[in-house]
């Protein structure tokens, strides 16, 4: 059997068509094109096809592939989140539980004793408070949940998962073995591309207010970009007193610990190398 070789790589469960276009622009021609591959092999199963590089030099005939690169990206982004909604739902609905609670229901599991205000679910799920406490109360009367005052702040509403709770989102940490399999279809050099470019879409999400919260290596306050002379390993994480490569970026962190706008904007400079002397 084939041993499994592949990298951390997000689900991705709402449309990216609009503000997905939009998003895949900040990205290099080179990293779309790795991008690419999500759309041509992934999704169809077929070889992995390589992009046509125009002869005529013309810039117009650029502009034009570069725009037809960039919906094609946003298509297969699309299609990618349109699919795992729907086996959500295929597996899911049968067990009684919409893919916004099991979101949730994921969410409280990864937190410090399993539990989380409620402000909090419906910001990093980029969701209404109205709505998250609607989902909250639905899965509470399901004994999933209970919710509790803050002990040290009365006006506080925590939500936290029950032991039935926790046995009924178990599953969910397999949901992205689909994709994982998928991407071993990219070699590894693919994967590290793919992955980076990934963060830079995310990234440029969570700038235009798509994305509220993403719990990155390059948003993390112990992130520290280019920190180490090893190619491989260029970057530290403080939290963890590890150096990390490309390959190692998470786009979900349990360590994750937000770092002020100008912190990222400064990791940001020096992740991508864009920060002059």
């Amino acid at each position: 059997m084939k041993a499994s070789r592949h990298l951390p790589i997000a689900s991705f469960s709402v449309p990216f068509m609009g503000y997905g276009q939009c998003a895949i622009r900040n990205l290099d021609v080179g990293t779309a094109r790795a991008l690419h591959l999500l759309n041509t092999g992934i999704l169809t199963g077929a070889p992995m096809a390589r992009l046509r590089v125009l002869k005529s030099g013309k810039k117009s005939s650029v502009l034009q592939d570069a725009a037809a690169l960039t919906t094609q990206l946003a298509a297969g982004l699309e299609k990618i989140g349109l699919a795992m909604k729907s086996r959500t739902w295929r597996r899911e609905g049968r067990a009684g539980l919409g893919p916004l609670q099991r979101q949730v229901l994921t969410l409280l599991r990864s937190k410090p004793g399993q539990r989380a205000q409620v402000s909090t679910v419906a910001n990093e799920l980029a969701i209404r408070l109205p709505t998250a406490s609607e989902v909250i109360a639905t899965l509470e009367r399901k004994q999933l949940v209970r919710r509790r005052r803050d002990m040290s702040d009365g006006r506080v509403v925590m939500a936290q998962l029950t032991a039935k709770g926790n046995r009924s989102c178990t599953p969910s940490s397999r949901m992205p073995d689909r994709l994982a399999t998928a991407t071993e279809a990219l070699s590894e050099p693919e994967q590290v591309i793919l992955l980076t470019s990934l963060v830079k879409v995310i990234r440029s999400l969570q700038e235009q207010g798509e994305i509220s919260v993403a719990r990155m290596c390059v948003s993390c306050n112990s992130f520290r970009p280019n920190q180490h002379a090893n190619a491989e390993r260029p970057h530290h994480c403080d939290s963890l007193n590890i150096p990390l490569g490309d390959r190692s970026l998470r786009l979900d962190c349990h360590v994750f610990e937000p770092a002020s706008a100008v912190q990222i904007n400064e990791a940001w400079a020096n992740f991508t190398g864009s920060r002059t002397a």
